[in-house]
Order: C-alpha cells, then structure tokens, then sequence
C-alpha cells in the first residue's frame, strides 16, 4: 500500500511526502508507533490549517496545569511528571501513578473559571496505565434576549470534556500512550460535540538524565456542530526534550508546538494599524524560532522546586509596538512536595497587567505499585 500525503505549508515543517508500506514498518514496538502516530498526524495537517482562532473547541488548548504553565505554556518531555502532565503527552501517564489524583482550578477573569481532574490507575496483568480525567470552564451566567432586546431569562455557557487515557512501557526507555475525548459545549441553544484522540510517546534514558517527547493532540472531528456547519479541531503536533543538569540541580526543557504549521504568526494588518502593531510580514527566522517554548527548573533539595519559562509565540503575538511589554511571554512557578500531597501554583503573563494564574493540588489516594 501506498499513501502519499501533500501537504499545504512551506518548508520545514510542511511541505512534503510521506510514503508508508506495511513492509516498510519499523519491527521496533516504539518505532512502529511512533511511525503510525506522524503518518496519522499528517494526515490530520492536510484538513486542520486554522489560525487565529479558526478551531472550535479552542478550550482544549488552555493550559490547565500549572507545573506546565510554569515552563512556558506547553512541555511533552518532563521529568519525573506529575500525573497532571498526560494532559501535555499520554505517554507521560506512568505505573507511579496508581491512584494518584489531581485537581487542578484555573481563574481567567471574574466569573470565568476551570475545574481539571485526574485519577489514575495501573493494572498489573497487563502492565496497563489507565487515568480518567474532566475538564470544565464555566463562563458563568448571561441575560438572554431576544433581537429586539426583551429579556427572555437566564443562560448558562460551558465547555467540558470527559477523557480516558491508556498508556504502556516498551522496554526500559520507551512509553507511549493515548487519551479519548468526549468533549461537549453549551452556549444557550447552541450546543455541540465532538471525539478526539491524543497519542504520544516518550523515550527516557535515566543514565543521562533526558527525555524526549512527542505528541499530537485533539485529532478528531465533531459529531453535532452548533448551527449545521462543520469545524476543525485545534489540532497540534508537539516535540520536546528535557535533560538534568549532571552537577547542578536544573532541569531545561525546550518544546518545539505547532509543528503541523510552519508559518503561526497571526498578522492581522487592519489591529496593526489601528493599535500601533508590528508592520509587514514575519521573516523566516520569526516564523522558525516562534515554534519555541524554553523552561528551567531549579531543584530546592526533595521538597521544592521554582520553575520558569518564555513563550516566544506569546511575546510575539501580544506586544503591541510602542508599549511596554514588561514580562509578556515570560511564566513561572512553585512545586511544594510532601509526602502525599503535592501543591502547585503558576503565574502566566499575556499582557502587561494581564496575567494567568493556576493552583492544583495531587494528592495519593493509596501506595503507588512498584515498577
């Protein structure tokens, strides 16, 4: 079997062919998934080509778990993660999680607010993870009228998601994982639903104290759209590595996001010109380097660990020329760890006095199995 796939952008990321025969398969188990989860991806960049808000469901993309937030908005490659991490990469889902739970709260704005949980589970026969998750943002209540401005009563709008993930170990160094999605919104009438599928896989070598990770998130399609018109998924490809340093206590992560897209800078020229924006078309080294999540980690003995990151993506898109952009693109964070408890806090900034913060709190509801 031969398939060929074009696809739509320029290079590196884009333009290319991607040839796949079932002879041609890896014999290696991470390989050969590996190998299914780009060809599968690209297969989703050929449909899902949206910027700047195109996507529906583009909750999904908020970050809700602050150690993540905390290194830069985005990290599929961490260290010694948190159950709370399977939401960056499925196969970050580990047998240390065995009834580990987290719950994770997120403040937006007065009256927006998000509610993440996990739990997790490892099946020993078949040397299965298993984690059940909810996602929920709450945008509070609004006054509904009609065209002409009566007031008819009270709606309420929401985005949620129900999600199960599965992930398994190939060896010593190799895991890979995927989580399934129900996602649902409710804006008043309107309503909608959709399946996805993230699928990941990570490669560890603890000798050297590095991890690298690959993911590709929200492939999936509606199954009920709000007004009989279709939408694209806010599909995105991720690739990261993260490595100890061996004399000092840091860890660096550098994450490369939106990988199916190779141009993601949103230039809006009428915002530009009205709001004092950057003028013209981003060169190739712009577009290249924007791609760029950097955190660090500072490792305070077992118990406390102070993260830090920039978004170079977030720095772009939200400095407005001729206005102090202050620590826009910049986040960091604080990792308490107790014995069975763990506590988190991040702070994100979008804007100068514009920020995001995120609190959550894994708890271990019994002991984790021994690898």
């Amino acid at each position: 079997m031969l398939v060929v796939l074009r696809v739509k952008e320029s290079p590196p990321f884009s333009w290319g062919i991607f040839i796949l025969s079932h002879r041609s398969l890896p014999s290696n188990m991470p390989l050969r998934v590996l190998y299914i989860l780009i060809s599968t991806s690209f297969s989703f960049v050929v449909q899902a080509q949206t910027l700047g808000g195109g996507a529906t469901f583009n909750f999904l993309k908020l970050q809700q778990v602050p150690e993540a937030a905390a290194l830069g908005g985005r990290n599929v490659s961490q260290l010694d993660a948190g159950i709370s991490f399977l939401s960056e990469n499925p196969a970050l889902l580990r047998a240390k999680h065995h009834f580990q739970g987290a719950a994770n709260f997120t403040f937006l704005s007065p009256g927006v607010t998000g509610l993440f949980g996990l739990v997790g589970y490892h099946e020993r026969k078949s040397n299965t993870n298993l984690a059940f998750g909810l996602s929920h943002l709450f945008y509070g209540e609004e006054v509904q009228t009609d065209p002409g401005g009566n007031i008819m009563g009270n709606f309420r709008a929401f985005d949620q998601s129900l999600s199960l993930t599965v992930s398994r170990e190939y060896g010593s160094r190799w895991n890979y994982g995927f989580t399934f999605k129900f996602i649902r919104s409710q804006y008043g009438i309107f309503s909608s639903t959709a399946i996805a599928v993230d699928a990941g896989i990570t490669y560890t070598d603890t000798s050297r104290m590095l991890q690298l990770g690959f993911a590709a998130k929200s492939m999936g399609s509606q199954l009920k759209t709000y007004s009989g018109i279709g939408e694209d998924l806010p599909f995105d490809m991720l690739v990261g590595i993260t490595k100890k340093l061996e004399k000092a206590p840091i860890r660096l992560s550098i994450t490369a996001q939106r990988l199916n897209r190779f141009d993601i800078i949103y230039n809006d020229t009428a915002f530009n010109t009205e709001n004092f924006g950057r003028p013209g078309l981003a060169g190739w080294g712009d577009k290249l380097i924007s791609h760029v999540i950097m955190g660090s980690e500072l490792l305070l003995g077992e118990k406390i660990t102070v993260s830090a990151g920039y978004n170079i993506l977030r720095r772009k898109e939200l400095s407005i020329r001729n206005i102090a952009s202050g620590l826009t693109g910049f986040s960091y964070g604080l990792n308490l760890n107790l014995t069975n408890l763990q506590f988190h806090y991040a702070r994100s900034h979008f804007q100068s006095g514009l920020s995001h913060h995120l609190v959550s709190v894994n708890f271990q509801l019994a002991r984790p199995n021994k690898d």
